[in-house]
């Protein structure tokens, strides 16, 4: 039976009109089964021969980090909580497992040990409250729940009678407390309260339920050897037409817009509920058998039978920003932000506003077009008075349209005494910024000499308000050597070395 159904899995992948989709290296050829990805930058992999895979970049790197506790059994079954934490679930001849890892993947410890059966689904509503199903035994079905993230798996009060039937890999949903989950019986069961109690909604029609996505707690559909649609979180289920041949094993969708593949390599889409298809995406090579979405972000991640993963989006977003942050470091501010995606991205301007203040423009750094991998970048806000500052980046595409970030602060402290700061970068070419300080207000002569003694150059030579400063020094018409630069600012006095290297 097993053999049965893995035959007929296979993945919907979930993308917008015009989304870009990346196949990933994923460094295996086996099986993949299953996969569950917290956010857009993080995805777990369960396959054959006990392959367990993880990125936390994206998809742009991807280790193997199964094998130790868990063999070689296959992974038929994944849910990742985050990089750190996430649970499988194997079936090997002695029995049903579920495991977990709280370290990345670096060891696995056995948190259910059943003896027969076959695990077909996990699903966590948050880091310590789960639902585990499986194949019946002794005739009922294998329904666990933990409250305390697996220390404990408990089937007490779970009891729902089997009636001769059997679940499917990937066959579980989860939207809150709402669980539905299919099975080859001509019905999906169904629980609005976490799976203490129990509810048949047939399938007439329809003998195979292999996967199940609910858009919200009403709308959702399923799939098998038909395609079935409800607007009535179940109660009812209708016949829907969607184009190709051959099963469907894995649906996904957002708001009006659905996604679904059939065993072979194009996936279907449609914006409308239904009401009209078109083909979204083709693979190169091979069948999929899972997909997942990121529950934090839109990132979809497809696997298959090959060992092929594929990256795609659901919605498209012009940039989605995964970090900003301001820092403030003697007298200036550091800006860092990333991004995980970013689609026609002309670049960010990068706007300041003081207290009391309006936001104004200070600069703007490029951005990466369109990119599907983390992208970094930094931006250095110096010479500023004592004070609180606040900042913001505006998003601009190519097309003009523009995207402001949420707002950071940072505090920038009095200057309370004098300093000449190493140049930088150094060495340089054949331009690098001199930073200074100076606690109250000073007449300032800043001058650089050659290692001779011989002056080449006066940078500053005026008398200049207390604070943080810098100046930058262009040294396109001297030769390749070691420079001195000097500050004297009331009685202070300062030297340091830099070198030109042209």
């Amino acid at each position: 039976m097993r053999s049965f159904k893995l035959l007929f899995l296979f993945v919907i992948l979930f993308t917008a009109a015009n989304a870009q989709w990346v196949e990933q290296t994923s460094g295996v050829t086996g099986a993949l089964y299953s996969a569950s990805a917290p956010t857009n930058l993080v995805c777990w992999v369960g396959g054959a021969a006990g392959i367990v895979l993880r990125t936390v970049d994206g998809g742009t790197t991807w280790a193997n980090v199964g094998g130790a506790g868990i063999a070689s059994q296959d992974v038929y079954a994944v849910f990742a909580i985050d990089a750190d934490i996430c649970y499988i679930t194997t079936s090997p001849s002695s029995g049903t497992y579920i495991y977990k890892t709280t370290n990345g993947g670096v060891t696995w410890v056995t948190q259910l040990n059943q003896s027969g059966g076959f695990g077909d689904g996990l699903w966590f509503k948050d880091a310590n409250t789960g639902i585990f199903y499986g194949d019946p035994v002794g005739g009922r079905w294998t329904i666990f729940r933990t409250t305390n993230g697996g220390t404990l798996w408990d089937s007490t009060g779970l009891y729902l009678a089997s009636e001769g039937f059997a679940g499917w890999n990937n066959g579980l949903f989860a939207l809150g407390d709402n669980v539905w989950f299919g099975t080859n019986g001509t019905k999906v069961w169904y629980s609005s309260n976490f799976g203490t109690n129990w509810t048949p909604q047939p399938t007439t029609g329809q003998a195979n339920s292999y996967t199940i996505w609910f858009n919200n707690p009403s709308i959702g559909l399923t799939g098998g050897t038909g395609f079935m649609v409800t607007t009535n979180s179940g109660t009812n289920w209708a016949a829907l037409t969607v184009p190709g041949t051959g099963s469907i094993g894995g649906i996904t969708g957002e708001g009006t817009s659905w996604w679904v593949a059939r065993q072979a390599t194009a996936i279907y889409e449609s914006t409308n509920n239904g009401g009209a298809w078109t083909t979204a995406y083709t693979a190169p090579a091979g069948s999929y058998y899972h997909l997942t979405k990121a529950r934090t972000g839109t990132a979809v991640f497809g696997v298959r039978s090959n060992g092929g993963i594929t990256k795609g989006f659901g919605t498209v977003v012009p940039v989605e920003l995964s970090s900003f942050t301001a820092t403030s470091n003697d007298g200036s501010v550091v800006l860092d932000w990333s991004t995980a995606t970013e689609t026609n991205n002309e670049g960010f301007a990068i706007e300041r506003k003081a207290a009391g203040g309006e936001f104004l423009a200070i600069g703007f750094i490029e951005g990466n077009g369109t990119s599907t991998t983390t992208k970094s970048y930094s931006y250095t806000d110096a010479n500023l008075q004592a004070g609180k500052y606040t900042y913001r980046l505006k998003q601009t595409d190519f097309d003009g349209t523009t995207t402001y970030s949420k707002e950071v602060e940072a505090d920038v402290a009095q200057v309370v005494s004098y300093a000449l700061n190493q140049n930088f970068p150094n060495p340089f070419n054949p331009t690098t910024s001199i930073s200074y300080r100076i606690p109250e207000a000073s007449d300032v002569v800043i001058k650089v000499y050659d290692v001779m003694g011989t002056e080449v150059a006066t940078l500053i030579n005026s008398r200049q308000e207390a604070g943080a400063h810098s100046i930058v020094f262009d040294a396109a018409k001297l030769s390749s050597g070691s420079y001195i630069y000097t500050i004297k600012a009331g009685n202070f006095t300062a030297t340091r070395k830099m070198i030109l290297m042209k």
